[in-house]
């Protein structure tokens, strides 16, 4: 006597025959593709596809640090048009050279990491100065230390309002009273000996005289090492 089968076992039959065909189907195009393309061609094309299933790794670099280079110490004023800038930074980076936030030259780091520039020349007024290095790679350091060097030639102004030249002194006039108006912050010299200037580059002090002819030097020095000399003679007769 045959069983009879429920539905469900029915169904569990179509798909489990359905799946076989299905398979079956797989296997016949493979065997094609083989016979068509070769089995070189299949491996390749699997590949491929295997390939473009799996996320591509993404590469990874980590930057190596450039240091900031450091500069060797700058004159804060200077009355010369071209200065020497030398410092220190890592064997073998390319230096790069700023001037007014402007790269104006490059030079490499020897072998002990030192580097000069040579000549650079000024521009009248505040000058700033500092360096940047950078590797092979790309790698780029911060500023260096940064510089401001003031470029001024303009001798400072002086006027000596007391003694006149050719005045003569006499018996009690000794000593006697040298006066003038320099420029603001600058060094006033009386024969050699500094004379302390006011904030307004007033300057007085007291200068004995010896007897007969006595020459008089005032000079002032700014700060770029710029100068101005006066001369007064004035005669004195004890």
């Amino acid at each position: 006597m045959a069983v009879k089968k429920t539905r469900l076992e029915r169904k569990k039959e179509k798909e489990s025959l359905k799946q076989a065909w299905g398979y079956l189907v797989l296997i016949l195009a493979l065997l094609w593709l083989i016979v068509k393309l070769g089995l070189p061609a299949l491996v390749k094309m699997s590949t491929f596809i295997g390939n473009l299933r799996q996320p591509e790794p993404i590469e990874q670099t980590a930057a190596t640090p450039v240091l900031p280079p450091r500069l060797e110490a700058l004159p804060a004023d200077t009355n010369k048009a071209q200065l020497n800038v030398a410092g220190y930074s890592q064997e073998g980076t390319t230096v790069k050279l700023y001037l007014r936030g402007l790269s104006v030259t490059e030079t490499i780091a020897d072998k002990e990491g030192r580097f000069v520039f040579s000549d650079v020349n000024l521009r009248v007024g505040e000058n700033e100065i500092y360096t940047v290095a950078g590797d092979d790679k790309g790698n780029t350091s911060d500023r260096s230390n940064v510089f401001v060097v003031s470029f001024d030639q303009s001798a400072p102004q002086l006027t000596v309002e007391t003694p006149s030249e050719s005045d003569r002194f006499f018996d009690n006039d000794n000593p006697i009273t040298v006066a003038g108006q320099a420029e603001a912050e600058v060094t006033v010299k009386i024969n050699g000996r500094i004379v302390k200037a006011g904030d307004d580059g007033s300057f007085t002090t007291q200068l004995t005289l010896e007897e007969g002819d006595n020459q008089i030097e005032v000079l002032a020095v700014d700060r770029a090492e710029n100068e101005t000399v006066k001369l007064v003679t004035v005669n004195y007769t004890p």
